[in-house]
């Protein structure tokens, strides 16, 4: 879906893993069947969340993202190609595949563009908003459409977050053998993105749920839920945002 902004298999013999969404730098389980590694941390100042925007940006080879701000902090991650970056008042950088990134609030943001003139870049971004707060402006009218394709907006109760403000969102890559298994029960709401293989999430009542690559997830603070490598011959991966105070 394009958007003008204008307004703006089964499982044999599983192996189990416990997970309390703490985690050190790397962290690998007994025999490698689950690798955690830390990508990002991204500190602001602390905001009530009460919704997560989240979509995926198909940039074609060379296009430019015009000079906006954010209004939310943007945490993401890029999926495919390379990204130039630049917030107002720090040196350019380069985004490559598998690296993830933060857009703070406030700073115009001068560059966040397709580095290559050949290839598409594709990235995804979780908006971390309060009560009525949009997670982008323009500077000015948009002149042609970007290419932002909508997941799934998560809007979180009260009794997720208990009053809590948010300053921290930690972002993991993990990735799980055939078969393999995590159970998890994280203190704060946590919004996940397969990008390889797929997954299962048992819920409580036994509700499973399936997710496969390129879509997101979302696991609300102190749901203990069990999380599944889907797939009986391929490593599955995926990138977990994690919110903490």
């Amino acid at each position: 879906m394009k958007l003008s902004f204008t307004h703006l298999a089964a499982l044999a013999v599983p192996i189990l893993v416990s997970a309390s969404f703490i985690h050190a730098n790397t962290t690998v389980t007994k025999d490698h069947q689950v690798t955690s590694t830390k990508l990002l941390s991204a500190n602001f100042d602390a905001r009530d969340v009460v919704k997560i925007e989240a979509g995926s940006f198909h940039f074609l080879p060379g296009q430019i993202a015009p000079l906006h701000t954010h209004q939310a902090p943007a945490i993401g991650y890029v999926a495919k190609g390379a990204i130039l970056y630049q917030v107002e008042g720090e040196k350019p950088q380069l985004l490559n595949e598998g690296d993830a990134f933060f857009e703070p609030v406030g700073p115009k943001i001068l560059r966040f563009d397709n580095a290559s003139a050949t290839e598409k870049a594709v990235f995804i971004d979780f908006n971390f908003q309060q009560k009525d707060e949009p997670f982008i402006v323009f500077n000015e009218p948009l002149k042609e459409a970007i290419d932002r394709r909508a997941m799934p907006t998560v809007s979180l109760t009260n009794h997720e977050l208990a009053g809590q403000s948010i300053n921290e969102v930690n972002v993991f890559q993990t990735e799980l053998i055939p078969n393999a298994q995590q159970e998890l029960k994280p203190s704060f709401p946590v919004m996940g993105y397969v990008t390889k293989g797929s997954i299962k999430l048992r819920r409580p009542g036994k509700v499973i749920d399936r997710f496969i690559a390129g879509e997101s997830y979302h696991i609300p603070a102190n749901q203990k839920v069990t999380l599944y490598s889907a797939s009986v011959d391929i490593p599955a991966e995926v990138i977990s945002f994690e919110m903490n105070r």
